[in-house]
């Protein structure tokens, strides 16, 4: 059975640098992977099944809503254009691997494709940084750091980047892993949630 998709490939489209006209079988394998690597990590396994089952049933309401349009599509539309990005200039068949160069184009090198699809992965990873102190004000019951199936990850991080705190200010930087006043696990506290 095919994954369920909580964003349409339209979406994708409408606000990415993705054309239109791509075919959605090119990359709705990416939505999919996505949604199961990124996405369930990062919620675990309870609260990633409540958002597809109340979705499916069109019954998203209150922060679960709150949680979908605020955090779980954007990161869905960053992290699959950027995952799109990066192997679309591949193409595997029964003849092996090989690139599409259209005629009168010019192809960028490997490096500019990866900087390209970077931009994205960095915006979807700055929601998720919004999203750990998103949860950590807003208690919901199936998001848990240990549970059956996917545990909710104490970081989750989509690419390398840079570091721009310095020795002085180390601690500011530093990640935490704890319960919020709420008993809710929280991410960091950087905004005195967490206790």
């Amino acid at each position: 059975m095919a994954e369920l998709l909580l964003i349409t490939p339209q979406e994708i489209t409408e606000t990415t640098v993705m054309g239109g006209n791509i075919d959605i079988d090119k990359y709705r394998f990416a939505i999919a992977n996505v949604q199961l690597l990124v996405l369930e990590p990062l919620l675990g396994s309870e609260l990633y099944d409540k958002i597809k089952t109340d979705f499916q049933a069109s019954t998203l309401t209150g922060l679960y809503l709150e949680l979908y349009n605020g955090y779980i599509k954007p990161i869905l539309k960053n992290q699959t254009a950027g995952k799109y990005i990066s192997v679309s200039s591949y193409t595997v068949d029964n003849g092996g691997i090989y690139t599409h160069q259209a005629e009168n184009e010019v192809v960028p090198s490997r490096k500019e494709i990866e900087v390209f699809a970077n931009e994205y992965f960095g915006m979807a990873q700055s929601f998720i940084t919004r999203f750990y102190d998103w949860i950590c004000k807003n208690p919901l019951p199936e998001y848990k750091r240990y549970q059956d199936g996917v545990d909710a990850q104490k970081e989750m991080n989509l690419m390398a980047g840079f570091y721009f705190g310095t020795a002085q200010n180390a601690n500011k930087w530093e990640r935490y892993s704890g319960v919020n006043e709420c008993d809710n696990n929280c991410k960091n506290d950087l905004d005195g949630c967490c206790n």
